[in-house]
């Protein structure tokens, strides 16, 4: 029928031979059928037994699953989780106070590593603290004797002689000890005014300053003329650090006359203010340092003489020798303009005008110790006064 034979086709109809083809396509179809059911049936069985594998297997799976997290989580504590409480309970009790505490060093390797750094470094610590524990006894220690040596390179003046009256006023650049020092001693009816300078400031000038304050003293004591006090004093003092150096004004005032015997070591000219002008009272000598070589005679004694109302006014170069913004020095000039003409009751009062004013002069920063003494000659007759004002 295909190929247009349809009375071909007819004749195959008729003779039976289609009839037996198409029986036998049907029996052909009929085992290809049951095939096809057979071998459905066997996979679904293969089918249904895959299934039951797979999940024996993901029972299986899932059970060895919770069995090893148990497991890391047991391994995890027991290795991890328990030497780092540990490490953790060590690190509190010592910051809680138990400093010697020993810090566990267990677990894993790298947790062992870090308990053994962590226990170093508490020692280290408590090195540390030890160190600055005994740091602090020390400055304990040194304080008092800072303090003890600042009330003594700026000491209490005691009773002056009738119509006299003194103020003085030292200012440390830094702390509280200075390299400057001032004393006045009384030496049977006369005065002994000593004014001192070290290079530099601070505790270890401090002491120099109050060592050669101490010979100057005991020279004057012993009736020993200024500059042969200065000279007595370098010999004793030796031979300094070749960057150790200091000034001295020293001078021994005749309560009855006001006439005065002086010695300058190259500090600044003290002066003796009055209304009819200012006395210098130049150096009479040089500094006091190394490379002087024989100190014999070095220093000479000058005289002056203060009448009734005048001022004696020893500074240190801390005073005059402050600069301002501009490089400009404070100079002796402003303190002799803030000295002249005040009068003995004013002086304590002066004394520290003068140095508010030099600070402030230099924007409140002070580069150097700074030291005031105004020995003052009342015009009549008074009671003894003391006049001393300190700062600390």
């Amino acid at each position: 029928m295909r190929n247009g034979d349809r009375n071909a086709a007819l004749l195959q109809i008729t003779a039976g031979a289609g009839s037996a083809q198409f029986d036998h396509l049907r029996a052909q179809l009929g085992a290809l059928d049951r095939r096809v059911t057979t071998v459905g049936v066997t996979a679904d069985e293969r089918a249904s037994s895959t299934r039951r594998e797979l999940t024996y297997l993901v029972v299986v799976f899932t059970v060895l699953l919770f069995m090893g997290t148990l497991g890391a989580g047991w391994l995890i504590r027991r290795w991890v989780t328990r030497p780092i409480d540990r490490l953790v309970a060590d690190v509190r009790r010592v910051r809680e106070g138990d400093r010697d505490a020993p810090i566990r060093a267990s677990g894993p390797p790298e947790i062992a590593e870090l308990g053994a750094d962590i226990d170093d470094m508490r020692r280290l610590l408590d090195e540390h603290r030890i160190d600055a524990e005994r740091a602090r006894e020390a400055i304990e220690q040194n304080a008092a004797v800072v303090l003890a040596l600042r009330s003594q390179l700026e000491p209490e003046v005691g009773e002056l002689p009738d119509g006299w009256e003194v103020a003085a006023q030292l200012r440390a650049a830094e702390g509280v000890a200075a390299g400057d020092c001032y004393d006045i001693v009384p030496l049977r009816g006369d005065l002994g005014l000593i004014v001192v300078d070290i290079a530099g400031h601070g505790a270890t000038e401090g002491i120099l300053a109050l060592r050669c304050k101490e010979l100057l003293r005991a020279s004057l004591a012993a009736d020993v003329a200024p500059g042969e006090a200065v000279s007595a004093a370098a010999e004793q003092l030796g031979q300094m650090d070749p960057e150790v150096f200091l000034t001295a004004f020293v001078a021994v005032v005749n309560t009855e006359d006001g006439s005065i015997r002086y010695a300058n070591a190259g500090h600044p000219p003290a002066f003796i203010s009055s209304d009819d002008g200012d006395i210098e009272l130049e150096p009479t000598g040089p500094l006091v340092g190394p490379f002087l070589g024989s100190t014999e005679s070095r220093w000479r004694s000058d005289t002056a003489r203060m009448q009734p109302g005048d001022n004696l006014c020893a500074y240190t170069d801390g005073v005059i020798e402050i600069r301002n913004v501009d490089s400009e020095f404070f100079g002796v000039e402003r303190l002799r303009t803030l000295i002249r003409g005040s009068r003995c009751d004013e002086a304590p009062a002066i004394v520290k005008r003068c140095l508010d004013e030099a600070q402030l002069f230099s924007d409140g920063r002070m580069r150097d110790d700074a030291t005031i003494v105004i020995l003052c000659r009342t015009a009549f007759d008074a009671s003894p006064v003391v006049r001393s004002s300190s700062e600390e």
